[in-house]
């Protein structure tokens, strides 16, 4: 299914729960995922690895 290819998703909480399934079925429907987490970093990665085999990390925040 790529009802959403081209598309871009930013999924906030996308390391667990509900954020984890909503990136998860965006990603099968064909979208980038963004995905944004607060503290379950390792979490959010292996979600990451799921979504992407090759996958970028970015970082923002103040410096």
């Amino acid at each position: 299914m790529n009802k959403l290819k081209g598309k871009v998703a930013l999924v906030t909480g996308a390391s667990r729960g509900i954020g984890r399934s909503i990136a998860l079925h965006l990603a099968q429907a064909g979208a980038l995922v963004v995905v944004h987490y607060s503290k379950r970093k390792e979490e959010a990665e292996r979600v990451v690895l799921e979504l992407h085999p090759l996958s970028l990390r970015l970082e923002v925040g103040d410096s």
